[in-house]
């Protein structure tokens, strides 16, 4: 097994567990980054570049997105 590849998928357990341990959504921003770094890396391990590329386009999308889920969530919060 590729080097590489094994410790992208580290990452990705770590990041699970360390998201699923975690209660405040602001708190699981980070151990989100590192299971998607970590997907980006071993499909990047497996010479699928092209996969990897888009991938790490949809994840900046995807990070604003949650922010904006997590800001409009606080103002609900914050009204009710």
């Amino acid at each position: 097994m590729n080097w590489l590849l094994l410790t992208s998928l580290i990452a990705c357990v770590l990041g699970s567990i360390a998201t699923v341990l975690r209660r405040d959504p602001l708190q699981k921003l980070p151990s989100i980054a590192l299971v998607k770094s970590g997907m980006i890396c071993a499909v990047a391990a497996e010479g699928y570049l092209d996969v990897a590329a888009a991938g790490m386009a949809l994840e900046a999308v995807g990070t604003i997105m949650f922010c904006v889920y997590l800001i409009r969530i606080e103002e609900v919060r914050r009204s009710a």
